[in-house]
């Protein structure tokens, strides 16, 4: 696949969201490059993915492109992200910096206080709450309480849940 191309097309989709030719409405602005990609070039949505990140991770100024157009739609222009926002470039990177750190530490400490069991359940448990709450539209911690709620419901979820963490861990050990 040319990369020129590709590039080329993400650019062309950037456009089209920044200046409202292309209609979101509630839609994710990153996820509509990635399909319009995936629509244009008849591939998978992983390979398109790849090539989103593989592109932005060459060509520094199409990320930071990519990056105000994502934050111009979702936290400007539908009043997400409060005062982040507003902020200036280098103060947003300061800020997930800094929240990527504490990430890091607090699963550091959790992986010295707990069982690796119980960090990987945490981590999944982690990414299913993002996936709901990408997929019904609702905020993080409405699709955690939901995830929840269905555990508590089904003890067979947790169960296979349980059983995906030593599949991992299985999986992980052989490597």
């Amino acid at each position: 696949m040319d990369k020129n191309k590709i590039r080329q097309l993400i650019i062309n989709e950037l456009e089209k969201i920044r200046t409202h030719e292309t209609k979101l409405v509630d839609g994710c602005a990153a996820c509509h490059v990635m399909f319009s990609l995936k629509n244009i070039l008849d591939t998978s949505e992983q390979d398109c993915a790849d090539f989103v990140s593989e592109i932005l991770t060459d060509d520094k100024k199409l990320n930071q492109d990519f990056i105000e157009t994502v934050e111009q739609i979702h936290m400007s222009e539908r009043g997400m992200g409060g005062a982040f926002a507003f902020r200036e470039r280098e103060s947003k990177d300061a800020y997930l910096n800094t929240y990527l750190t504490n990430v890091l530490d607090e699963l550091s400490s959790d992986l010295v206080m707990f069982s690796p069991e119980i960090l990987l359940r945490k981590l999944l448990l982690v990414y299913l709450s993002l996936y709901i709450a990408q997929t019904i539209g609702v905020d993080y911690h409405a699709a955690t309480e939901e995830l929840y709620y269905i555990l508590r419901k089904d003890e067979e979820k947790n169960r296979i849940i349980n059983d995906f963490v030593v599949k991992l861990q299985n999986r992980i050990k052989r490597v």
